[in-house]
């Protein structure tokens, strides 16, 4: 669909709001969309994008350790106008030291600058810093090329998706529960 083909341009900040998109889907479909139903649309897709950060089992108890273990976190997400407008609503506003939103700085992983901006941000080294992801966008290997020490984090996210197969070659460290992360770290 073209909303699915417009979510590179939505990640990298083309479309400054998902108005923007979603009436250039009806450009290319031909169609003028009117006002209400554009916004109508973006409120939905709004509300679907909160109810998409949820935490995971875990999550958050294993994100207040890190924090009393003294480590410093951050976010890099691969995402559109609809997750910067719903964060500070989530239950993980306040538990990164910074995050960074592709679509906010214009960039996505693996690009190598968007984990530098993240890094200078936190004020560390490559070489000191835990990369956890899923593995999409050859995010792992971005971090890896950074200095950072990547691990995967396996979850049921349907293994057939295009952007997840690479993940099955992935020969580095690989969690099956976040509660992993605080034993490595802790050791």
């Amino acid at each position: 669909s073209l909303w699915q083909d417009s979510y590179q341009n939505r990640a990298l900040g083309k479309f400054e709001t998902l108005q923007d998109n979603l009436r250039w889907v009806g450009d290319q479909l031909g169609q003028s969309l009117n006002l209400s139903s554009v916004d109508e649309a973006a409120s939905a897709i709004v509300e679907l994008t909160r109810q998409a950060l949820t935490p995971r089992v875990q999550a958050l108890e294993v994100l207040y350790q890190l924090r009393l273990m003294g480590f410093k976190t951050a976010l890099i997400s691969d995402c559109g106008p609809g997750v910067p407008l719903v964060w500070k609503e989530t239950p993980f506003a306040g538990l990164f030291d910074t995050v960074s939103f592709s679509c906010q700085e214009k960039l996505k992983k693996p690009d190598p600058k968007i984990y530098q901006n993240v890094l200078d941000r936190l004020g560390l080294p490559a070489r000191e810093c835990f990369y956890l992801g899923d593995g999409q966008g050859g995010e792992l290997e971005g971090a890896k090329g950074m200095g950072m020490k990547p691990a995967l984090i396996w979850s049921a996210i349907d293994t057939d998706e295009p952007e997840r197969l690479v993940v099955k070659d992935w020969g580095g460290l690989t969690l099956t529960s976040l509660t992993e992360v605080v034993s490595l770290l802790g050791s």
